[in-house]
């Protein structure tokens, strides 16, 4: 749906947040009986019709409804912490490929944990969702607090092995179009969990408890790519691989 695009996770409400209803009345200078988008980050949007104008409370009518459906393959990205900008960056663009987890991870070889996590994490989630505004994605990401490598690995409702990939430049990776296409010669690929290191990559032990988790090496080509790099181009090919009709 075209025109302006709102948050709001509990649309039988009726109204905007505060900071949504203050962005509609303060930035975009809508008034009443303007139309405009809702979406409640679980794949529903609604068109609606603004019926109040507060600048904390704008209201609204559902005129329809529409429901993007969850992505056939759940994606659940490890991703290790690198410099705040890459972060950002990389955010962004996994909301817009529909990615449905990110887990930033503070490995062995990655910048430090940043300081006031709460607030980096907000800052996350608010960048996703700008994401999710921008794109048009109904779905908005779970973003988990920063947390060592072995958190990550021993999440609940992991892939099966064979859909359990890391990002390695050791000799022995296989190319990820090679792991992909073996992934989906089973049973429709359902979920699939990434792990992507650090400038550096991640340090032999924990590439090694990675792999003794079921993560299988994949290679991303013969060229050395910064981290932030790696994962969009990943996130990009798992997109087109298991989340778009062919």
């Amino acid at each position: 749906m075209a025109g302006h695009r709102f948050y709001q996770p509990t649309l039988a409400l009726g109204h905007l947040s505060a900071e949504e209803s203050h962005h509609a009345v303060h930035v975009l200078r809508l008034r009443s009986g303007d139309s405009a988008a809702v979406f409640d980050g679980h794949g529903t949007e609604v068109r609606v019709r603004l019926t109040s104008v507060d600048p904390e409370c704008v209201g609204f009518e559902t005129l329809s409804t529409a429901k993007t459906p969850r992505p056939s393959c759940r994606i659940r990205f490890g991703q290790a912490l690198i410099k705040p900008a890459g972060m950002e960056l990389l955010i962004q663009k996994l909301t817009e490929l529909g990615v449905s987890e990110i887990w930033p991870i503070a490995s062995e070889r990655s910048v430090s944990k940043p300081e006031g996590e709460k607030r980096i994490s907000s800052r996350w989630q608010s960048i996703a969702l700008a994401a999710c505004k921008q794109s048009g994605q109904n779905w908005l990401p779970k973003i988990p607090e920063p947390a060592p490598l072995d958190t990550f690995l021993s999440t609940p409702d992991p892939a099966p092995p064979i859909a359990r990939i890391i990002g390695s430049l050791q000799p022995e990776a296989r190319p990820l179009s090679t792991l992909v296409a073996e992934a989906k010669k089973t049973d429709p690929v359902k979920a699939l969990d990434v792990l992507i290191g650090p400038e550096g990559d991640f340090s032999p032990a924990e590439i090694g408890r990675a792999r003794s988790a079921g993560f299988r090496p994949a290679s991303l080509g013969p060229l050395v790519l910064r981290s932030e790099t790696a994962s969009i181009f990943v996130a990009s090919a798992l997109h087109y691989e298991l989340n778009l009709p062919h």
